[in-house]
């Protein structure tokens, strides 16, 4: 392997490890820089030089030559090919040096940790063209970890301070004398302060020592880094620490005045009739002395061209509808919040030019919406405070998010692996990701972001786990250039100085005067868990619980009687199917929970006494566990109540108090969504992008209409999130364990508020009076005219008689009829699955899977728009995925296949029309002879 393309080893190693297919997610290859000669006679060369092939690597030590050499032509000994972007482990890994170490492994007994105590030369030689007089040639580094320093042919052209800072270099003088090729070196410096690794123990039940950040968390002093790969109880600790050149390198050419920055700020008319927008340009000239320029573009359609003067060196001009008409919108389509309306996006193209000659241009896509922070709540003191409520372009908005702690554990992020990520979270009707920490800061992600209508809360680099950051001028230079590099993006809600609790008041303080000097329209807060800025905004806090609990327990903390009304930080255990816990575990540990089980996160926080506490929770709660799939299947129970109760909790006591409830919920944002490696806990989806069923959980909890049962006081709610009143029928049927209607009731909603949620009727006496210990219960919720019913369903424990749902393992099994069809189209292949309940029992958690029928491999991302399914007797539900080109042209073979609770596989009806249609075998091999699990 002498040239790796990084996209494509990236997506396809990570499909190979986790055991899926990931279809489309790599890019079938990147070019290299353009050859020597192609740049003709146009100064302006921007698009389509990143440098992605022909690089090299090498820990450097006393043998290795300076930078002057190591930017030269002549031969390196030593050197192994690597991946850029990347990291020195994942080269490692796509030379076949280390397996990958997330999956079958525990990372610190596979990969050494000295990895991390090595700086690395980087070398690659690339054509460049041949300058013409007036032309100048940048080199690009959008992210560096930690320290870079870079050399081209010989000369050392400067430094790269922090993981966040891009480096923009002007090697004119250099390029004009390379005679058609560049030599490109760059030192990637270690981090000064590392702890040694955290390592696993499933006995101890708790994670890694249960300290996060290493066993002193002085990583944190480093300041702006991937700090969370020393270790924390939700990532192993990285033995690299993700050093390296982590996102691209790119060059291009420009005239004499270069556009450093584009700042495209857009104010909405209170009554959104209007919008102005305000572009500020930051140029760099190099011309001698003022020189006259034109300032041209494009904004909807309409050209615009200024005639504006630029002195030598930098400056700023800024535009503005009096200057530029176009620059005024009249009835501006606006960007909206997933659930809420269309993302639109408006692009601005502008360039400056001078004698005929472009010299620099730009393209900006933004949005155009209106944000207000704060509503005033009551507190506990009594007194109004300006609490944390998003309004958006007048619309109140229940955030319904989910925390984000890193992309992905080594950094193997292509864009479009990301933008699969962010879409999962418009798909699970989420409209907000915390960037917790700062830790996914690029261009895709909040480009992922804009498209789906996903605000993201923006932490920087701090956390309480360690000492402040040694260097306060890096930290703060790292969180400029973020503001400057991504404010245009209309998803960035706010700015916040870190996590859980405050940085150093220099920090606070230089914040607070960034973001009112770079972006003064959006809040900055001091860290997630509170806010001490000059007119600070309250009423928000992390803290869990981060562990299962009872769906009672979350109705308890949220019904309006708790301060605060937002909860930025609350969790549960999210255990995958059994086939992707067959894949991230030796197949030695299936069976008996070990080391292998902690280094995938099987302890948590803890708080369910680790690993060992949950399964014996899982056992109490639902019956012992007799094997690993009989573990799987109950944990898909148990992560769908709990984590349906963290977001339904909220939607049922939003926006307004009601007497004795003086605390509304504002929002929530569940801790994890997003999982960075192979994980037992905290995520929606796992690391190979199987949604599982907590995503369904979050899916059908953060519905924009929803009738909701307070699993507490057994209230039935509404949940109206639009713009306007709903108006129906709410009907509620109970079943006994055999299926049968025991009770049934109805209410007319002759109009639940909008974005609010209104009490509709209480089914107490009902549950009370059910036949047996459990009891399942149906909500519907049809609107007056007429749209598809909202459906909801429960299992819920008798209150006169809770004992669990131990004998929900005695029901007789459901008999379903699973009928498949496929429809080829010129876009892919869509599969509409219609499943009908056909015998008396209820059909639980009815779980489909597409698979390749040659390997039994999943294939994925396939995300139906239902899944885990409940239906009573006769009950049918239509559900859908689709597969793209790639997916269907790679699978000669797809299939549908089925499990769920109890399925009498005899008595149902099993049919496929261009595809096959199955039960999943493995899956519910629930019972074996003798009992397996554990031990």
């Amino acid at each position: 392997m002498t040239e790796l393309n990084r996209r494509r080893f990236l997506s396809t190693g990570i499909a190979t490890a986790g055991g899926g297919v990931l279809g489309t997610l790599g890019l079938s290859g990147v070019a290299g820089a353009a050859p020597a000669g192609t740049a003709g006679t146009r100064l302006l060369h921007r698009d389509g030089h990143e440098i992605t092939s022909g690089w090299t690597f090498g820990a450097a030590d006393g043998r290795t030559p300076p930078g002057s050499q190591m930017a030269g032509p002549q031969h390196m000994s030593g050197l192994k090919p690597a991946v850029v972007p990347g990291t020195p482990l994942t080269s490692m890994i796509a030379g076949g040096e280390y397996p990958d170490p997330l999956y079958g492994h525990i990372v610190t007994d596979t990969v050494p940790d000295t990895l991390k105590d090595s700086d690395y030369w980087y070398r690659v030689s690339f054509p460049v063209p041949r300058l013409i007089p007036g032309q100048r040639f940048w080199l690009h580094f959008a992210g560096i970890n930690y320290l870079g320093t870079i050399w081209l042919n010989g000369t050392k052209v400067g430094t790269v301070e922090g993981a966040f800072k891009r480096g923009d270099f002007d090697v004119t003088d250099i390029v004009a004398k390379a005679d058609g090729t560049a030599h490109l070196a760059v030192l990637v410096g270690r981090l000064p302060d590392v702890d040694p690794p955290s390592l696993p123990s499933y006995a101890s039940g708790v994670t890694r020592g249960g300290r996060n950040g290493g066993k002193t968390g002085i990583t944190l002093k480093n300041g702006p880094t991937f700090f969370c790969t020393a270790g924390w109880d939700w990532l192993p600790t990285i033995p690299d620490r993700d050093l390296g050149i982590w996102q691209p390198v790119t060059w291009s050419t420009t005239g004499q005045v270069r556009l450093s920055d584009v700042h495209v700020d857009p104010t909405l008319s209170a009554d959104l009739s209007t919008a102005d927008v305000r572009v500020t340009l930051s140029l760099d000239s190099a011309f001698s002395s003022s020189r006259s320029v034109v300032v041209r573009g494009t904004l909807d359609g309409r050209e615009f061209a200024r005639s504006v003067t630029v002195p030598a060196g930098a400056s700023t001009v800024t535009v503005t509808p009096q200057d530029i008409a176009c620059l005024r919108l009249d009835r501006p389509k606006l960007w909206w919040p997933n659930g809420y309306g269309d993302p639109h996006r408006y692009r601005l193209s502008i360039g400056v030019e001078s004698g005929g000659q472009v010299h620099d241009e730009r393209t900006v896509d933004f949005g155009v919406r209106r944000i207000e922070y704060t509503k005033p709540i009551q507190s506990q003191a009594g007194t109004p405070v300006d609490c944390l409520a998003i309004t958006v372009n007048n619309q109140p908005i229940l955030v319904m998010g989910g925390n984000w702690g890193l992309d992905e554990a080594l950094k193997r992020i292509p864009r479009e692996r990301l933008r699969e990520q962010v879409r999962l979270h418009k798909e699970a009707n989420l409209n907000l990701i915390r960037n917790w920490n700062g830790q996914s800061s690029t261009e895709d992600f909040y480009e992922a972001c804009d498209e789906f209508g996903i605000l993201v809360w923006q932490d920087f680099f701090c956390s309480t786990e360690g000492p402040p950051p040694a260097n306060v001028t890096r930290d703060l230079d790292n969180i400029r250039d973020c503001i400057v590099r991504f404010r245009n993006h209309p998803s960035i809600l706010l700015w916040c100085g870190g996590n859980e609790g405050p940085p150093p008041q220099p920090l606070i303080d230089g914040l607070d005067a960034l973001v009112a000097e770079l972006d003064p329209k959006r809040a900055a807060l001091t860290s997630s868990a509170g806010d001490t800025g000059k007119n600070p905004i309250g009423g928000y806090s992390s803290g869990g619980p981060y562990h299962w609990v009872t769906p009672s327990t979350h109705f308890e903390l949220n019904d309006g009687t708790h301060w605060p009304p937002f909860h930025n930080e609350v969790g549960s255990y999210s255990i995958p199917t059994l086939e992707f816990i067959r894949k991230m575990l030796p197949e030695a540990s299936w069976e008996h929970p070990d080391d292998f089980w902690a280094d995938r996160d099987v302890n948590g926080n803890g708080g369910n006494g680790g690993g060992a506490g949950y399964l014996d929770l899982t056992a109490k709660r639902y019956g012992e566990v007799q094997n690993l799939p009989d573990f799987a299947r109950k944990s898909q129970l148990m992560n769908y109540e709990c984590i349906k109760a963290i977001y339904e909790a909220h939607a049922a006591n939003m926006q307004s108090a009601a007497p004795g409830k003086p605390y509304p919920r504002t929002g929530v944002i569940m801790w994890m969504t997003n999982p960075a490696q192979p994980s037992f806990v905290w995520q929606m989806y796992t690391h190979d992008l199987e949604a599982h069923s907590a995503f369904y959980a979050v899916r059908h909890a953060c519905r924009r209409v929803n009738v909701i049962l307070d699993s507490r006081t057994y209230d039935v709610v509404v949940a109206n999130h639009t713009r306007a009143a709903v108006r129906g029928t709410v009907s509620v049927t109970l079943h006994d364990l055999d299926g049968k209607a025991f009770a049934r009731t109805s209410w007319r909603v002759a109009g639940a508020a909008p974005c609010d949620h209104t009490v509709v009727g209480n089914i107490a006496e009902q549950l009370n009076a059910a036949p047996s210990d459990v009891a399942f219960v149906r909500l519907a919720f049809e609107e007056a005219h007429g749209a598809e019913p909202v459906r909801n369903f429960y299992w819920i424990e008798n209150p006169a008689r809770a004992a669990g749902f131990l004998s929900l393992d005695d029901v007789s099994p459901a008999a379903l009829s699973v009928v498949a069809d496929a429809k080829h189209g010129r876009d892919g292949l869509e599969l509409s699955v219609e499943v009908e309940n056909t015998g008396r029992s209820v059909a639980l958690m009815v779980h489909l899977q597409v698979y390749d029928t040659r390997t039994g491999e999943r294939i994925l991302p396939a995300t139906f728009d239902d899944n885990y399914l409940n239906l009573v007797s006769g009950e049918s539900s239509t559900v859908r995925v689709r597969l793209d080109t790639d997916q269907v042209r790679g699978h000669k073979g797809i299939g549908v296949r089925i499990d769920g609770w109890r399925i009498d596989r005899r008595a149902s009806r099993l049919r496929g029309h261009g595809v096959a249609v199955t039960f999943n075998q493995a899956a519910l091999s629930t019972h074996p002879s003798t009992k397996t699990f554990g031990g």
